[in-house]
């Protein structure tokens, strides 16, 4: 791999690994403007630098506070009213310091009082929102998420991911620390800020079995939903499947290798008798047994590598195989050349969530307003003029920030760029209906419908301007076809609406399909990780030139299996199983059995008794050898038994399913952790199941080489 190639592999790894392991941790640090955080940290912090007693941190390293302590901390309080009256965090510390001292109705006035007091501030609600998380007082919590709710309502979201994350991060540590009660608690709420979450709902489902045993029921369709979320989301579905291309890059070349493996130690003899009676006539059978061996693992001492070992024998093989076991073969040689498109396809994956533009994204889709994600998404639109992408967040982005006539000629931009787009075409209607033309508006609605039918928000927007109209009967046509479409976002937006949140409207998620071929990359990247991912297991031999070597192979397999002519050179015995050729035997009209076994069946007289029995239990102990070889391998692969009789694909059916269980399902996680991405199914249940499915397998096979005994091996 060339340097370049390792730089962007290694960048791509870096960048993966921060988003499978801290999902919105690259977005989370340019989602909101720098003042804003500022002020909302700064307005806390002033409050528990002079009342550390109530920093989160204190109250679970400490015990109570005793009764003089107490009174302190009112007094010093006190003495703060003057000047902190504007401060929400002020009126959270005396809330707390009224609940602390039994006074729970002054507590909750005092909260409530909080809450008016950060009025818009999304980051003060949050910072408050999260204090009442940690000292789990739930209906504050639910008052304060509705707070924080109905400020994403107004930025145009109807989910909310961002709590949704903080909720389930929450819940697990809580699951962790063994609180499975709490646990269950914030998934419940994490569930209702993003129903369709495939990790908050099979999230649930694991810590409801595993808090109550008899909530089968409520488990399993907890699951189910799981995992048909799963497959109906696009972006899961996007990192489900990028697990199971490297998976299945992975099985390949195992298979590949086990192939090659069973082969070998089943023609060694053959392959050996044939090189002693050609090459290594003068040496001792000792060492001409052992040099026949080395010949198989020569490749593996010269620090060639598995697979190179691996073809290696295949093409040793190749006069003793069947023509059918040939044509396995051959198949398996040929998809070597397939090779680079799957790892193309895997490192396209990667490049697209390990990059700056893919951050930039996922900041917008939640909700950023930050002057970072301004300047990030300002600099995209600049180097891409003509991608509508950019520019379609770069109007989502100001017009959270109230800049609407930058938000408007971006977003028009975004639809000039994109005509067939709905989402470009909700975001421009959005702001003419902010700007108050709403017949402008009501076009681009109804474009945005006729392009996707499916548009949930489109039909939102429609009925809120028909009802802003009076023409109610469009409007319960809107909201009918809406309540089919995204019943949740129904609920969701007419709970605002009936606390007096009118005038509201939402924008449209930009399909998974759409933002990939947005972010489509150069083909040279692609190519240049595309061999870090591949990382030369053959070794000397580049990806690019993968397709040449195959067709290469191909050739010398066959040259090799038709040297010696039709048949193979060497055979077996059919009575004692040893290995003979025409120079063993004299007889040329003789195929099936050796010299000693010929002369001691083949004629019907004149043979001793003796003799007959002795090749016959020279015959035994083979057939009784080759059983006990048959039975270990079926045991140790499941499919290994029917790889080495050379009933190859029977063999590789039953080895597939072992191979990409015991891959996907274990070793992957821990072999190549960086290259992996994230999927809701908890690790424990992926675990637990593909235990089962393998012990089935297992016992399986060994059931079905006991219950039928192998017959002599032919």
């Amino acid at each position: 791999m060339t340097a370049s190639g390792g730089r962007i592999s290694w960048v791509a790894a870096l960048g993966l690994g921060l988003w499978v392991t801290c999902p919105g941790l690259a977005a989370g640090l340019e989602l909101f403007p720098a003042a804003e955080v500022q002020e909302a940290h700064g307005l806390r912090q002033r409050i528990l630098a002079e009342i550390p007693q109530l920093d989160a941190r204190q109250l679970r390293e400490r015990p109570p506070l005793p009764p003089q302590a107490f009174a302190q901390v009112q007094q010093r309080l006190l003495a703060l009213q003057a000047r902190e009256t504007d401060n929400p965090f002020f009126h959270w510390a005396q809330g707390e310091l009224m609940r602390q001292g039994q006074d729970p109705a002054g507590g909750a006035t005092a909260f409530e009082r909080a809450r008016q007091v950060a009025g818009p501030r999304f980051l003060v609600h949050s910072l408050l929102w999260q204090e009442y998380l940690g000292r789990d007082l739930w209906e504050e919590v639910q008052r304060e998420e509705r707070a924080l709710q109905a400020i994403q309502v107004t930025w145009g979201l109807s989910r909310f991911p961002l709590l949704a994350d903080e909720l389930i991060r929450r819940g697990t540590e809580a699951a962790e620390s063994g609180d499975l009660a709490r646990a269950l608690r914030l998934y419940d709420a994490a569930v209702a800020n993003t129903p369709e979450s495939p990790e908050a709902l099979i999230g649930r489902a694991s810590l409801t079995w595993q808090a109550d045993k008899t909530r089968l029921l409520s488990a399993g369709r907890d699951l189910v939903r799981g995992m048909y979320y799963t497959l109906r989301s696009t972006p899961t579905r996007f990192q489900v499947t990028g697990n199971l291309l490297l998976s299945l890059l992975i099985v390949f070349l195992v298979l590949l290798v086990l192939v090659a493996a069973f082969r070998a130690v089943r023609i060694q003899p053959l392959f050996g008798h044939d090189l002693r009676e050609r090459v290594l006539t003068a040496l001792s059978p000792a060492t001409q047994g052992s040099l026949a061996l080395l010949v198989f693992l020569l490749p593996l001492l010269l620090g060639l590598g598995l697979l190179w070992c691996a073809i290696v024998a295949l093409v040793i093989s190749a006069p003793y195989m069947s023509r059918r076991e040939r044509y396995v073969v051959s198949v398996l040689l040929a998809m070597l050349a397939l090779l680079p498109l799957g790892y193309e396809r895997l490192a396209a994956r990667h490049l697209l969530v390990a990059s700056h533009e893919f951050a930039l994204v996922q900041a917008a889709e939640q909700g950023g307003r930050g002057e970072a994600l301004v300047q990030g998404l300002s600099r995209w639109a600049r180097e891409e003029p003509d991608s509508g992408l950019p520019h379609y967040y770069l109007g989502l982005v100001l017009k959270r920030r109230g800049e609407r006539p930058q938000a408007e000629t971006e977003m028009t931009r975004a639809a000039h760029l994109l005509p067939r787009a709905a989402f470009a075409h909700v975001g421009l209607g959005n702001l003419q209906y902010l700007g108050g033309r709403l017949a402008e508006a009501e076009e681009s609605y109804r474009r945005a419908a006729d392009l996707a039918p499916g548009s949930a928000a489109a039909q939102m927007n429609l009925f809120t301007l028909y009802t802003q109209r009076l023409q109610l009967d469009r409007s319960e046509e809107a909201q009918r076809k809406n309540l089919a479409l995204d019943p949740h976002m129904v609920m969701t937006l007419s709970r605002f609406h009936g606390q007096g949140l009118t005038g509201v409207v939402v924008d449209e998620p930009v399909p998974w399909d759409d933002l990939v071929a947005g972010l489509a990359f150069r083909t040279g990247e692609v190519k240049a990780v595309a061999e870090g991912l591949w990382g030369m297991p053959l070794r000397g031999v580049r990806l690019r030139q993968l397709p040449v070597v195959a067709l290469a192979l191909l050739v010398l397999f066959w040259f090799s299996g038709t040297l010696h002519g039709p048949r193979s050179p060497v055979r077996r015995c059919q009575q004692c199983g040893e290995a003979f050729c025409r120079r063993c035997q004299p007889n040329p009209k003789e195929k099936d059995y050796c010299s000693p076994c010929a002369a001691a069946f083949r004629p019907r007289e004149g043979v001793a008794a003796f003799v007959r029995a002795r090749r016959i239990r020279v015959g035994e102990d083979w057939t009784r050898r080759e059983r006990i070889r048959v039975r270990l391998l079926g045991n140790l692969v499941p499919g290994g038994s029917d790889l080495y009789r050379g009933h190859l694909i029977r063999g590789l059916l039953l080895c597939l399913p072992a191979v990409w269980l015991l891959l996907e399902g274990l070793l992957l996680d821990v072999l190549t952790p960086t290259f992996r991405f994230a999927v809701p199914l908890p690790g424990q249940v992926r675990w637990a199941g593909v235990l089962v499915l393998l012990a089935v397998l297992y016992a399986w096979s060994v059931w079905r080489h006991r219950s039928r005994p192998a017959g002599q091996p032919r």
